[in-house]
């Protein structure tokens, strides 16, 4: 009786151990369908976007677009953004780049704003106007860039500000 019970023990714990990895495994790999988006801005302001749904393809792309449009070897995706599916913003304030990414445009233009006022009121306090010159759509498509420049301003809703 001993030996039947510690064998139906033995084929429950088996078993249940046994479900518990099937469910877990099915919901450890899953990829999203979401396509990357990278951004990346040379010193010279130069910039390339390249979108795919592997961000390693997605970074070569936007290094080639804007090594093809700066001409330089070197520069281009020494600094870039990435994201799934979300907004990148590349500013450029004088010899300053700002690039931002997010899912949310909103957040994206904070998160450059905030960028520009450290830079502006810490670091460089005679920094020019700074202007959007590329704005990536979720999609990857590229949006016309603002036409002036533009100085942000604190933003009461941020804190500390």
């Amino acid at each position: 009786m001993k030996r039947l019970l510690a064998t139906t023990a033995c084929a429950f714990t088996l078993s249940f151990g046994a479900v518990a990895v099937q469910a877990q495994s099915s919901t450890a790999i899953t990829l999203s369908q979401d396509e990357w988006t990278v951004l990346t801005m040379a010193p010279d302001g130069s910039w390339g976007a390249g979108t795919d749904l592997f961000v390693n393809r997605a970074i070569a792309q936007a290094i080639r677009m804007c090594q093809a449009m700066s001409g330089e070897r070197l520069g281009c995706g020494a600094v870039h953004v990435s994201v799934q599916a979300g907004w990148s913003l590349g500013i450029r304030c004088g010899d300053e780049n700002i690039l931002a990414a997010d899912r949310s445009l909103e957040t994206a233009e904070r998160i450059a704003r905030e960028r520009e006022l450290d830079l502006r009121y810490v670091y460089e306090r005679d920094m020019t106007p700074c202007r959007r010159v590329v704005t990536v759509d979720p999609g990857g498509r590229v949006i016309a860039p603002e036409p002036a420049p533009q100085i942000a301003l604190p933003d009461s809703r941020v804190s500390g500000r």
